[in-house]
């Protein structure tokens, strides 16, 4: 599985107008297609994004809000050609290079994680015209296919881990559309536009203060939905962050810091477990299978942060 060689997006380059010469041979992302090259003289990215152009066209103006309050998010270039743009059946977008070094896992770098999702949910700009989030509608056969997945991924990659993960998550799984999913989907939670990727790779730091370079799985959602995902999978796909979730006292520095701009309800505390569930359920389930197909089961690094989040207490992220 692949998304990697330039040369299979020519199209895109010529629409951006960059030269054969500065075109890289493939992607920096092993998971999309991500391309380093120069505009205009400067170093840029340009990236697939979320269909269709109206809706990447409402995360462009969604994050021209948030850098217009002096939040840290990257803004698409201003170019003379159309970006975002539709280039054949997928939608393309051209952002600056943003100078600056990863994620260290430090206490410091997680405190600014925290406080950096946290201004983003503040800030609370229009989301005209934004992706709505979808609730999912599993049927026996959907729910049957994770079990099965989840069981075979776990009997080839941790088989000592199979029992007890599958003896917690079969009952879950089975029981998601009854029990899980109400609570979270007519709770009546606040919605707002929020990243739906916020991990550590998506940041990048720049005189110790993060920059969102990827907002483009951006949606309108419930907003402690997007804080669950940072919980769970936060450490995910980094290759210098640590080999697991955060711990409960990295997971304190980071919801301390978040909750200094937002000021959560009533309905958000009360149903923060259950939100937590929702999307190990969902995201963690899923990322767990797909892990196969990358192989990173065979990366030490990941291979700790999976075996983690198949094993975590949905309890080690309280937010009272």
């Amino acid at each position: 599985m692949t998304h990697d060689r330039a040369a299979d997006f020519a199209d895109v380059f010529q629409h951006f107008a960059v030269g054969e010469e500065g075109r890289p041979e493939r992607s920096f992302y092993p998971y999309a297609p991500v391309f380093p090259v120069r505009l205009n003289g400067a170093k840029a990215v340009i990236k697939r994004t979320t269909g269709p152009v109206s809706a990447a066209a409402a995360i462009a103006r969604w994050v021209e809000a948030l850098a217009g309050e002096d939040v840290g998010v990257v803004t698409p270039l201003p170019l003379r050609v159309d970006n975002p743009a539709q280039v054949g059946d997928r939608v393309w977008v051209a952002y600056p290079w943003v100078d600056g070094r990863p994620y260290t896992g430090s206490p410091d770098d997680v405190a600014a994680a925290g406080d950096l999702l946290g201004r983003i949910h503040a800030a609370r700009p229009a989301g005209d015209g934004m992706p709505e989030f979808g609730w999912p509608d599993h049927d026996a056969a959907s729910v049957e296919e994770d079990v099965t997945g989840l069981r075979r991924v776990l009997g080839e990659h941790a088989p000592d881990l199979r029992d007890e993960v599958m003896a917690r998550f079969e009952p879950w799984l089975e029981s998601f559309m009854a029990q899980t999913l109400p609570p979270v989907r007519d709770g009546g939670l606040p919605r707002a536009a929020v990243s739906m990727d916020y991990k550590a790779g998506n940041l990048v730091y720049v005189d110790g203060a993060p920059v969102l370079i990827d907002p483009d799985n951006a949606e309108y959602a419930p907003r402690i939905l997007d804080l669950a995902l940072a919980a769970l999978l936060f450490h995910n796909e980094m290759a210098t962050a640590p080999p697991r979730l955060f711990t409960g006292g990295e997971w304190s520095a980071f919801s301390s810091a978040y909750r200094r701009h937002v000021r959560l309800t009533e309905a958000e505390l009360a149903l923060w477990p259950v939100a937590v569930r929702y999307m190990l359920l969902e995201w963690g389930v899923w990322t767990l299978i797909d892990a196969a197909e990358w192989n990173d089961w065979d990366d030490p690094r990941k291979r700790g942060f999976l075996r983690d989040l198949a094993t975590v207490d949905p309890g080690r992220f309280p937010l009272r």
